[in-house]
């Protein structure tokens, strides 16, 4: 009997470390979004989502737009240049980054949990808002904060150039 209990013990340990590793596999990283990876194709991202993605409309110019999940999932967008995704972008409260940060936190807080980020003065609202940068190791990709008063307004992920964009794709 205290064999089969501490097999039934070590099977929901095991489950609950998957489901554990499971939820920080959807978070915003250097690297991407879930199964999303930055560099993948349109056609991989929504075969990763198990979902179409889609454009809000024609896409006039395949250099940079912004394509959706289909089903909507509010606040996420992808980047897309020449067929592939260069950036995420959240803009509404609910995703997170690993370090659980996400639209509505304070300037502080992102300070507090990403001590070497790096601010710059925003180009549109200084002195009342920055960018808050962390850089991947080799610097070829970042997440990068955008505030307002203090919180975090939205939050993007990419490669370089894109992640450096102010305004979508340019």
């Amino acid at each position: 009997m205290h064999r089969s209990v501490s097999i039934v013990t070590l099977l929901l340990l095991v489950l609950a470390a998957a489901d554990a590793a499971a939820a920080d596999d959807w978070r915003i990283t250097t690297a991407g979004y879930g199964p999303v990876k930055i560099g993948m194709s349109v056609e991989q991202a929504a075969q990763a989502l198990g979902t179409k993605l889609v454009a809000e409309g024609p896409v006039d110019d395949p250099e940079c737009h912004y394509v959706r999940p289909d089903p909507e999932v509010e606040g996420l967008w992808f980047m897309v240049s020449n067929d592939h995704v260069v950036r995420i972008e959240v803009t509404a409260a609910g995703i997170t980054t690993k370090s659980g940060l996400g639209v509505g936190d304070s300037e502080d807080r992102v300070k507090e949990q990403l001590p070497s980020v790096e601010v710059m003065p925003h180009k549109y609202v200084a002195p009342d808002g920055n960018y808050l940068t962390v850089w991947s190791a080799n610097h070829k990709a970042a997440v990068r904060f955008e505030t307002l008063q203090g919180k975090v307004t939205s939050f993007y992920a990419g490669q370089v150039p894109q992640v450096k964009y102010v305004e979508g794709c340019s």
